[in-house]
């Protein structure tokens, strides 16, 4: 998925003007509707299972929130960098899923996912959990979304503010991604599973003037 990074503008997805706006979201809307969708399963999940105690709301809300983490990995590694000769049709998605977001990073109203995909995925995955976990879906349905909601804000502020003190490794790693290593450092609110799977970028090019030009790029992005 190269893409040529433009540091302004945006891109132009389609040219229906509803559609075009459907594919945009703020970091406002994305709470409301996070949250929203959060406790909308949480109180489908009690009006299910009336007997559900508040620490099995919490156990398995947690459970689902922790398990977001992965699930972030291998979804950013093997669907939105799929390979563009994977199917017909297969640049096309790939490029809005994600592509779009590597060529135009500083695009604020593209680094969060809209409210129509969202409220699609959120029901897919409510009624997958509900299959598997039965009584106690609901609640991991929540906790996952809220998994998600934290990675979604985190790629934000990567994208838009300057980093913490205690999380410019983190910043950094996402931009080595962006701007030098595509196939590499997939993690956003988390490095543990490219350590894990081997996929940790090397930094800079060992080549001292072209690693110098990488580390101007690189922390220029991450303030």
């Amino acid at each position: 998925m190269k893409q040529a990074v433009k540091t302004k503008g945006s891109a132009r997805l389609f040219q229906n003007p509803i559609l075009e706006a459907m594919t945009k979201s703020s970091a406002l809307e994305s709470t409301i509707t996070s949250v929203g969708i959060a406790i909308v399963c949480i109180w489908i999940g009690v009006k299910l299972d009336d007997s559900a105690t508040t620490g099995k709301v919490v156990t398995w809300f947690l459970i689902g929130l922790a398990s977001w983490s992965l699930f972030e990995y291998i979804l950013h590694r093997y669907l939105f960098h799929l390979s563009e000769r994977a199917f017909k049709g297969a640049e096309r998605l790939t490029y809005m899923l994600h592509g779009v977001h590597h060529e135009y990073p500083n695009d604020a109203q593209r680094t969060l996912m809209p409210f129509a995909p969202k409220l699609i995925f959120s029901t897919i995955f409510f009624g997958l959990f509900y299959l598997i976990f039965w009584s106690k879906g609901p609640f991991f349905s929540a906790g996952f979304l809220m998994g998600y909601y934290v990675y979604s804000m985190m790629h934000y502020s990567i994208h838009r503010f300057k980093a913490p003190k205690m999380l410019k490794g983190l910043w950094t790693h996402h931009h080595l991604h962006h701007h030098l290593h595509d196939d590499k450092a997939f993690g956003v609110s988390s490095i543990l599973w490219d350590k894990i799977f081997d996929t940790m970028p090397p930094k800079y090019e060992k080549q001292p003037k072209v690693a110098e030009t990488q580390k101007n790029e690189v922390e220029q992005a991450a303030h």
